[in-house]
């Protein structure tokens, strides 16, 4: 019986875009959820939160374009953590052993080199941290679901893994069959991409624009998501 991963893969197929990208992010904003709805006052999450200086820029935005937080829960988080650097900056808990302020002033090497220590995040974002975890689940359970004549239509039929996502599968792939599928049904997407984009260039010559564009007329878009990875939902 297939997994709940294979189902959401099946499932994801048949929308536009890389299907792993789209569970990704699903998993990160249920992860998002999960964690302000139950673990703002946590104090194992909020050690982490301090050590990571919050989010990474992604999913910091993330969480507030999705609404995954509320503004009390941000605020909570944040405080804590200019509360951490704050007092890293006045030579208090820190991380890193810093200098005692001698009779001297501070050259500007130890200046700089406090202010760094206090700067600078000593763990990575939390749900880049998920993330891997999800991209791991995902692309194994793809790479196993490929042997199935159900999960290799359903790939063939959707717009196909972008290359970040091709190259990473290529970790999980346990035989030449598989491997040989991914790259037949990928050669033959990227093949009919570029010649939509040929086809594209060509139509946009001011005397051939009359003909009017069909389903090239957004090739460049997924073009750019066939080579970096679709693009996120906001």
């Amino acid at each position: 019986m297939p997994s709940a991963t294979a189902y959401k893969l099946l499932e994801a197929c048949r929308e536009p875009g890389c299907p792993v990208c789209k569970l990704e992010q699903r998993g990160v904003e249920r992860y998002l959820d999960n964690q302000f709805y139950e673990n703002v006052n946590s104090p194992k999450w909020r050690d982490q939160l301090r050590a990571s200086h919050g989010f990474c820029h992604e999913h910091a935005w993330l969480g507030v374009s999705r609404r995954l937080g509320d503004a009390l829960g941000f605020s909570i988080i944040y405080r804590d953590i200019l509360t951490s650097v704050l007092s890293q900056l006045s030579g208090g808990t820190s991380p890193v052993p810093v200098p005692r302020r001698a009779s001297k002033p501070l050259s500007l090497r130890e200046l700089i080199g406090n202010m760094l220590i206090a700067f600078t995040p000593r763990k990575r974002c939390p749900a880049c941290e998920h993330l891997d975890k999800v991209t791991r689940n995902i692309l194994s359970e793809l790479a196993k679901d490929l042997e199935n004549a159900e999960m290799t239509d359903a790939l063939q039929a959707s717009d196909g893994l972008c290359l970040p996502h091709l190259r990473l599968a290529l970790d999980h792939v346990k035989s030449v069959s598989i491997c040989e599928k991914l790259l037949a049904i990928h050669r033959e997407k990227l093949e009919r991409l570029q010649n939509e984009l040929g086809e594209f260039i060509r139509k946009n010559d001011y005397q051939l624009i009359r003909e009017g564009f069909g389903r090239e007329g957004d090739a460049w878009l997924r073009a750019i998501s066939m080579i970096t990875g679709s693009r996120k939902e906001k």
